[in-house]
């Protein structure tokens, strides 16, 4: 068994409620931060692309060790908004990126708007594989017996699909956190030994800054992200479906944890990811009216990718990097961020952040494992390594 977790008044997270109350204090910072770049600064707000990924590329990426194989990307979620945007900027960087929907129709369209689109030389192009729904783990097997048929060698994968209303899976698990989490856990099971075999590729994680947010009060029995908490989480509640989005981010940055721990020293690369505040296609069930005020002050799908593209491509130089935000901080120095200064605020592309870990006495490594346990029984899947 893992090993046993600190008790509840130790947690470093604040309540899912506590973001409403923080909204006004995120709102009144943004508008104060970007008056002041735009005065001292000269810069336009909303546009600090400080540190952006270059989206063009200078050559096709490729193999080192196989000169005629284009690197290889698979990302979820990907017909459209963030992933969508993604994927269009690392196939002008010269990647081949599958991408994974579970629209056949509404993939091949993205396929064709990305390949006629403005990759231009790069050498790279978008492809559909195989349709992949990631409430029902039978068709992340069948997805990934098709990737496997298909490629011998996956270098990245971007975890990027995710709902924020919830139901009831197949499997009569929690809906959203089947689909935000288990389904992309069972996903990187099943395509490791491909991401291993070229001497390790990387994993980009959507977390969110709700991760902030997630203190494991909400409406359980057990105590905060141990394997209990994670094991009645992902059950599904009609009571308490919408509890389960701060949980699902927050597994997210855990997973991302666990992967650097156990593969590591295989290569393999790990980076967890908060796009901001993104006027994308997740928000396609909302009062069309909040979307348009979403509009006025959230980023768009273009910048939401950014640290998505940086966490897949970019050199860091240092094998501490666990997790990327694209605003400015007036903490950066400092531990992990106050919730409000990653809510808004001035659009920088992406910054090395420190996220928020539970307080294990371990910087969230004993709590990953009671994550990590549970995950392996709910999709019925088991990671070899440590």
């Amino acid at each position: 068994m893992p090993p046993t977790l600190p008790p509840r008044s130790t947690s470093p997270y604040y309540s899912n409620g506590a973001f409403n109350a923080l909204s006004p204090v995120a709102v009144l910072y943004s508008a104060a931060s970007q008056i002041l770049f735009g005065l001292f600064l000269r810069a336009t707000p909303w546009k600090l692309n400080i540190q952006r990924p270059d989206r063009r590329g200078e050559s096709m990426p490729l193999d080192p060790n196989n000169a005629k194989r284009r690197k290889v990307c698979i990302c979820t979620g990907s017909n459209c908004g963030i992933g969508f945007e993604t994927s269009k900027a690392l196939v002008e960087q010269g990647y081949e990126v599958v991408l994974a929907c579970r629209s056949r129709d509404k993939a091949l369209q993205a396929v064709e708007a990305i390949n006629s689109g403005s990759a231009g030389g790069s050498g790279g192009r978008a492809v559909f594989v195989h349709p992949l729904d990631l409430s029902s783990f039978d068709s992340v097997r069948s997805f990934c017996g098709a990737i496997k048929q298909k490629y011998g060698c996956i270098d990245v994968l971007i975890n990027n699909a995710g709902l924020n209303t919830s139901g009831k899976s197949e499997r009569g698990l929690d809906l959203l956190f089947q689909s935000n989490f288990l389904g992309h856990f069972l996903l990187t099971e099943q395509l490791m030994g491909c991401l291993l075999k070229g001497g390790g590729g990387r994993v980009v994680n959507l977390s969110s800054v709700m991760h902030h947010f997630a203190d494991g009060l909400e409406a359980t029995p057990h105590q905060p992200h141990s394997y209990e908490y994670w094991k009645y989480v992902a059950q599904y509640n009609a009571e308490r479906s919408q509890s389960s989005y701060t949980p699902s981010k927050l597994a997210a940055l855990l997973f991302t944890l666990e992967l650097n721990r156990r593969y590591g020293d295989r290569g393999l690369r790990s980076i967890a990811v908060n796009p901001g505040a993104v006027n994308s296609d997740i928000w396609r069930n909302t009062n069309r009216w909040l979307v348009k005020l979403f509009g006025l002050v959230y980023l768009t799908s273009v910048q939401g990718c950014s640290t998505s593209v940086a966490a897949a491509t970019q050199d860091f130089g240092s094998n501490d990097v666990e997790y990327l935000q694209p605003y400015y901080l007036p903490t950066k120095w400092m531990g992990a961020a106050f919730p409000a200064f990653e809510m808004l605020g001035p659009y920088v592309g992406w910054r090395i952040t420190k996220p928020r870990l539970p307080d294990d006495g371990t910087n969230g490594l004993n709590t990953a494992k009671h994550l990590w346990k549970a995950s392996e029984e709910l999709a019925g899947c088991e990671f070899d390594g440590k």
